[in-house]
């Protein structure tokens, strides 16, 4: 007699939603990018990979999510490795990543106060 078998599975609880996952690649006109940035909204969570990045001696390099029409937002320091780190609640699909340079530790007041070195833009992954 033949026996039949039905599973059903869902989907992987490590997939993230669709259309939550974007990914921006931030340079300077160079040959070699400066860092890889994956954002994932449904989890609020970035993750930073430098590639070419150079911090200058004495400094920082801050990431900022720059909203159409709104204030930069830090979202954090640019490390010699991969981080991950939390974003900003305003930090939408859509939006400009910027790199500046900026004093040890980042930022004292808030706002981007060194030169833009390295930007790019949100795309879907």
């Amino acid at each position: 007699m033949p026996v039949s078998l039905f599973v059903a599975v869902g989907g992987r609880r490590d997939e993230p939603a669709p259309g939550t996952r974007y990914l921006a690649v931030v340079q300077s006109g160079g040959a070699l990018p400066a860092l890889v940035l994956r954002i994932d909204t449904a989890t609020g969570t970035a993750e930073v990979r430098p590639v070419g990045a150079e911090t200058p001696s004495g400094k920082s390099l801050e990431l900022w999510y720059i909203g159409s029409g709104a204030s930069p937002k830090a979202i954090g320091l640019v490390g010699a490795s991969a981080t991950r780190i939390a974003l900003p609640a305003e930090t939408a699909a859509s939006g400009l990543i910027a790199v500046t340079v900026e004093p040890p530790g980042g930022s004292p007041n808030g706002a981007p106060t060194g030169p833009v070195v390295y930007s790019g833009t949100l795309i879907r992954e």
